[in-house]
């Protein structure tokens, strides 16, 4: 019978091998540890036996990562703090250089200009008849 593929690596099982990549209580990031027993479906947490002979349970997922993924983990978050870096800067832009918020005629959901352009007619018509 041949042996069945993981579904998702980033999901650790028991006997896996694994590294704190934050701070678990007494346990600082960077300790290496053995998963020895899994729970939970939508919150995953782990007993964790760690090298420095602690065991811990409860630990969340997100707090541990596999040996041999440490380095992806590790490129993965770069990568999202460069993206996180960049949608600040946008932000902290202003306005787009075309002057209409954002809502040109380009795609992408935004509104088209020709609905703006009935929408600016009837305040301006609305704004004239109250006043």
């Amino acid at each position: 019978m041949p042996l069945r593929k993981r579904s998702d690596p980033d999901v650790l099982r028991v006997g896996d091998r694994v590294v704190a990549v934050e701070p678990v209580g007494a346990i600082p990031e960077g300790a290496r540890g053995r998963i020895k027993l899994v729970d939970g479906f939508g919150w995953r947490r782990y007993w964790v036996a760690w090298e420095t002979g602690e065991w811990m349970g409860s630990v969340d997922g997100d707090a541990v990562v596999a040996v041999d993924r440490v380095e992806q983990y590790r490129a993965d978050r770069v990568a999202a703090a460069g993206r996180a870096a960049a949608a600040a800067e946008r932000a902290a832009a202003g306005p787009d250089p075309a002057g209409d918020g954002g809502a040109g005629g380009g795609g992408g959901g935004r509104v088209p200009e020709h609905l703006l352009e009935r929408s600016r007619q009837a305040r301006a018509k609305a704004a004239q008849a109250a006043g």
